[in-house]
Parts: C-alpha cells; sequence; structure tokens
C-alpha cells in the first residue's frame, strides 16, 4: 500500500471514529474486515476466512490474534409478542452461560465451533428508565426504529445505553434495543417486587417430588429453627389484617370492648401458647361461643363455653359443636373470657394458631407475637389461596381432624374441636422448627433460590442489594446453604463494590441498587459513575443487563389503601355508615386496574462485554 493509500484509509477511519452514530464494538469490526483485505494482515486460510465470514453475518465481533480468528459472544433481542417476565431475563441470562441447551425466549445467543463461550453473567435491577415517563405506548413489547422510533432516539441518546448496551447498528432492521418487561400483580393489586422476582426460581416437577419424598424423612439438624424466626412482621400482620397492638403502633385507638394483652417480665425465651375459636353468626356479624387454649405441653389452660350477648341469627352447629342448649346455662361473657386469656397471654407469650386474624376480632383482642400456620404452610396452590387446617394436618400430621358429624362414633363431640385445632397447629409449628424455615412451602408455590439453583448446577452465585424489600425468610433462605454470597449492605456504592469483588469468584451476580436521590437524572448519573465502575472490573466474555422502571406507585399504593380500608368497613359498620366519598366504586376498580398495568412495566437491556479489538 502506497503512502497515499494509507493517508486516505486513515482518513477515513478517523472520521468513522468521531461519528457518534456507530459505537466503538462496530468500528472495530469493520476494521477487521478491511485488514482481512489488505496486505497489512495476517493470511487466514479457507477456515478462517469462513469463520469470519460466519461470524460477521451473525453480528458477533470478532478479532485477528496469532493468525486465528477470535469470534467472542453476543446477546440480541428477538421480537417478543409479550411482555418479558423476571423469569425469562434470569433464563436469559443463565442460558447465556450454557448456550448449547434450549434458547431463551428473549434473546437470540448465536453459537457455533470456535465462539469463546460467555463466562460469567451480572443482572442488575435500577429504579431508573420506567416506560410510563418515558411515554411507552402501554401495549408496546419492545423498541425498535422500527415500531417506536420516537422512543428508541431517546434511549439511543442515553449516555448509559449507547455506550454499553449497543446490540447492533442503526441500519440494521433486526435491531431491538430493549425489551419491555411487566411484573405480575396479585387479586390484590400488589404488585410483585422485580428483585425478588429474580430470586425464586420455580422447581421442576422432579424436583417437586424429591422435596415431597424428603420431607417425610428424618429432618437435618442443622436446618432447625427457633420460633422467634417465625413470628409475623408488623408489615405482614397489616397485610394480613390483623389488629395491630399498641407496642407496635404507639398511635393506634384502642376501641370499646378490646383488649390489649400485657406487659410480661421479659424472658429472653417466649413460651408458646394456641388458640383456637369457634363463632356463631349474630345480628352484629361474628361472635365468639367456645375457646381453647392449650401449652406447649398440650395441656388445656382454657376449653370453655361464651355466650354472645346479641342475637344468635345461626349457631352454625356443624362447624362450632354449639347449640341453644349447650349455651342455655352459660354466665361466661366475652369480657369475662378476655379476663382470663390475660392471664396466660403477655408480652412473653407467642400466640399460635391456625387464622388466627378471625379469632383475634372475636375475641376484641390484640396481640404482636403471632405465628399463623396458614401463613408458615402453603396452600397445594400456591399463595394468595390459604391451607385448611384439616388439610394442612392430613399431609404433614398424617391424620384427620374436623371430620363431620354424620362420620363420627356416637357420643363424639358435635362439629369442630377446638382443643383438637389448637394441638393440631402446634404440632403443625413443631414440625416446622424440626424441618427449617423452606418446609412447607409445597406445590405450584415451591421455589428454591437462585443461590440454590445454581449450586446443583456446581456453580456460584452471589445476591447483592440495597435496602431491598425481602422478608426474613426470604433472607433466611438466602443465607441458608450460601453465608457468604447474600450480602444486604447500606449503601449503592457498597453494592457496586460488592458487585466488584465477588464477581471475580462467582458465575452469576444478582445486584438491586435503590438510588434515593430525588430526580430521575440525579439517579441515572449516579448509577451510570457505579456501573462504568463495574463494567471497567468486569472480566471480558461477561454477559451483563438491567431490569429498569419505578418499584412504586403512591397513586397506585393510594388506591389500594382505599379499596382494603373500604372493605374492614364494610365488614365491621355496614355499607350505610361509610360515607360516599369513601365507598370502593366501580370507577375506582377501573382505576386501579389501569394504574396497576401500566406500573407493572419495566425495561430490559443486555449485552456482552468483548475485549478491545
Amino acid at each position: 500500500m502506497n503512502s497515499d493509500q494509507t493517508a486516505s484509509l486513515n482518513r477515513k477511519r478517523s472520521t468513522e471514529l468521531n461519528s457518534p452514530e456507530m459505537s466503538k464494538q462496530f468500528i472495530d469490526q469493520k476494521r477487521l474486515k478491511e485488514n482481512e483485505s489488505t496486505a497489512e494482515g495476517p493470511k487466514l486460510t479457507a477456515k478462517q476466512k469462513k469463520k469470519a465470514t460466519r461470524a460477521r453475518k451473525l453480528g458477533l465481533p470478532y478479532a485477528i490474534k496469532e493468525e486465528d480468528v477470535i469470534v467472542y459472544p453476543k446477546i440480541f433481542f428477538k421480537q417478543f409478542n409479550d411482555f418479558a417476565t423476571m423469569k425469562d431475563v434470569r433464563n436469559m441470562m443463565l442460558t447465556a452461560l450454557e448456550p448449547k441447551g434450549k434458547q431463551a425466549r428473549l434473546a437470540e445467543i448465536p453459537d457455533f465451533p470456535g465462539v469463546t463461550p460467555v463466562r460469567k453473567a451480572i443482572i442488575i435491577d435500577v429504579p431508573i428508565l420506567d416506560p410510563t415517563s418515558l411515554q411507552v405506548p402501554i401495549n408496546t413489547r419492545y423498541i425498535s426504529k422500527a415500531t417506536t422510533p420516537d422512543i428508541y432516539q431517546q434511549l439511543k441518546a442515553n449516555r448509559l445505553l449507547a455506550q454499553y448496551f449497543q446490540q447492533r447498528p442503526d441500519d440494521d432492521e433486526n435491531n431491538i434495543f430493549g425489551i419491555v418487561c411487566a411484573a405480575g400483580f396479585d387479586q390484590y393489586k400488589r404488585v410483585h417486587d422485580r428483585f425478588w422476582d429474580l430470586l425464586e426460581v420455580p422447581l421442576s416437577k422432579g424436583e417437586l417430588k424429591k422435596k415431597r419424598e424428603e420431607e417425610d424423612k428424618e429432618p437435618d439438624p442443622s436446618k432447625a429453627i427457633h420460633p422467634e424466626a417465625l413470628i409475623m412482621t408488623k408489615e405482614l400482620l397489616v397485610a394480613e389484617d390483623f389488629p395491630i397492638h399498641s407496642s407496635m403502633d404507639a398511635d393506634s385507638v384502642l376501641e370499646d370492648g378490646w383488649v390489649d394483652t400485657l406487659q410480661g417480665k421479659g424472658s429472653e425465651t417466649k413460651r408458646l401458647v394456641a388458640l383456637d375459636c369457634e363463632m356463631c353468626k349474630t345480628v352484629n356479624g361474628y361472635a365468639v361461643t367456645r375457646v381453647a387454649l392449650i401449652d406447649r405441653e398440650k395441656k388445656v389452660l382454657i376449653n370453655e363455653l361464651v355466650k354472645p350477648t346479641e342475637e344468635i341469627t345461626d349457631y352454625v352447629t356443624h362447624i362450632s359443636g354449639v347449640d341453644e342448649a349447650s349455651l342455655k346455662n352459660v354466665k361466661t361473657t366475652l369480657a369475662d373470657m378476655q379476663k382470663k386469656l390475660l392471664t396466660f397471654i403477655d408480652s412473653d407469650t407467642i400466640l399460635v394458631g391456625h387464622g388466627l386474624v378471625n379469632d383475634l376480632k372475636c375475641l376484641k383482642m390484640r396481640h404482636p407475637f403471632i405465628i399463623d400456620t396458614s401463613v408458615i404452610y402453603h396452600h397445594k396452590n400456591g399463595p394468595p389461596y390459604k391451607p385448611s387446617l384439616r388439610d394442612l394436618t392430613t399431609r404433614y400430621l398424617k391424620r384427620t381432624i374436623q371430620v363431620r358429624d354424620e362420620d363420627k362414633r356416637p357420643g363424639d363431640v358435635k362439629g369442630h374441636d377446638p382443643c383438637e385445632d389448637a394441638i393440631a397447629s402446634l404440632e403443625l409449628l413443631e414440625r416446622k422448627l424440626r424441618y427449617g424455615l423452606s418446609y412447607g412451602f409445597t406445590g405450584l408455590s415451591q421455589v428454591e433460590t437462585i443461590l440454590d439453583y445454581l449450586h446443583r448446577a456446581n456453580q456460584h452465585g452471589a445476591v447483592i442489594e440495597h435496602n431491598a424489600d425481602l422478608s426474613v425468610m426470604m433472607k433466611s433462605k438466602l443465607s441458608e446453604n450460601n453465608k457468604d454470597y447474600y450480602c444486604s449492605v447500606d449503601s449503592d456504592e457498597a453494592v457496586a463494590e460488592k458487585t466488584i469483588m465477588l464477581h471475580k469468584d462467582r458465575e452469576v451476580i444478582i445486584a438491586r441498587f435503590d438510588l434515593p436521590q430525588e430526580t430521575e437524572e440525579e439517579k441515572q448519573c449516579f448509577f451510570l459513575k457505579l456501573f462504568e465502575q463495574i463494567y471497567h472490573n468486569m472480566e471480558d466474555n461477561t454477559a451483563y443487563c438491567i431490569t429498569t422502571g419505578n418499584r412504586k406507585d403512591k397513586k397506585r399504593e393510594g388506591l389500594r389503601d382505599k379499596r382494603v380500608t373500604y372493605k374492614k368497613r364494610l365488614k365491621r359498620d355496614g355499607l350505610q355508615d361509610i360515607p360516599m366519598g369513601d365507598r370502593w366504586t366501580l370507577e375506582d376498580e377501573e382505576e386501579l386496574m389501569n394504574i396497576s398495568e401500566a406500573t407493572r412495566r419495566g425495561l430490559v437491556f443486555a449485552s456482552v462485554k468483548t475485549p478491545v479489538v
């Protein structure tokens, strides 16, 4: 090549380097192609040229090193006709590590002999780039130049995305810049947490069967837990509609006829007592007709009838076992029963039962330390369904309770026996304490953590989070067999530091940034600085992905609170006593549905770090 040709080629390259529309990766790719056709480059064999040609056609970056063609991996989003889930995101990144298996729904990860494998993966959840704020049309499933040109250009101008997440050149008709994801929401319109969804991996049918078989074996002593680990948090008590004790909420008002359990002696170890009540229907709703209280040694502390002061409309005898004759000479009132219960239950006591929210409401009693077997065990079809005490007893204790009256023997007590039910709750708790936190989470709801999933695949992962809304049980499960692999830190800077440190010897990192900054611009600038640190310390051939979008919405939560408050008041007071402005309307329901649908969406961006060519 003469000097004029060289100068012309250099000017051409300089122009390309300064072009804002061409990323460095595609410039490098173009340089390599030119080198192949010049006398300056190494001589390639026909096989090597074929390899380079195939890489170019697939859009894969490659380099010519030591008389060989090195092809690097890449992730390309597919056209997607549905919202992506966090399961899709997780599977995409795990598939990148094992591309020869089943392909991911979200993306294509080209693989042919000679492609350098993806060695590690990093998934980051971050509250920026919300689809609603970006005015992404509600039915959009992916962002591309062809389908959403304005949003596409807006995202292409974003420094973080343009520099680190470009998949294909602008003129490639197959270029999809990002995928729209959507979290699920339950019957109460509570939107699932994206980060939590990343951490839970559904078990296969084979693993479910294996787990059920293990439930009937002798427990592993190392998994045993203390009762305190199962006490319901205030947040969970509120979610389950329990009356909240004044020790948990100093501003709570104790209504007429209600009692708070008293302060105990401050014992280090709390005692367990199980409570079960039977009720009848009155003109003012349900009322207690029988109360049983059993201690941990199964000693009966209370087993008495209670006579409601309200007019009874239905004794519900087939369930309660109580009829008009059995209450005829009963003098014990609800106030009497409250006084008696307070002699056994105080702040040194953990109250155990099944569906205790109903018992405590009918007893008009508030207690802060609750273990509910309908919470610590799952229904066979998973939440939000609640398991019955009868089904749990049959499955785990191998006996039948709450036998129908027609199936009982002569002389047996009619209806349910509250002492029998209270003992069943205690025994279910004792079994859970022996087998560990994960015991009893069966059926379609059965999951394992991403850390356990990776461990079974002989891989190592790490979960790093700042201010994530994880339950005590989830944190315990993450730490159960992987104590060094779960890190809850106190700042976003610490998340970045831990990610960089643990990336050295972990195949998969899942990180969560909180970003408490006020504005979207502040959040993005701060995250960009932290991400650049992670990227520059990231090993070559690491697949990385971010999931974005706001995690919470004040208007959605305000509507949910109104809905919950209305339903409570409807049960307690009746429709006629609720002002029109406080009633839940069809318009409210439609607005909550629309806001939940919009605010559950996020965006997914992914790429692979390849060596600078």
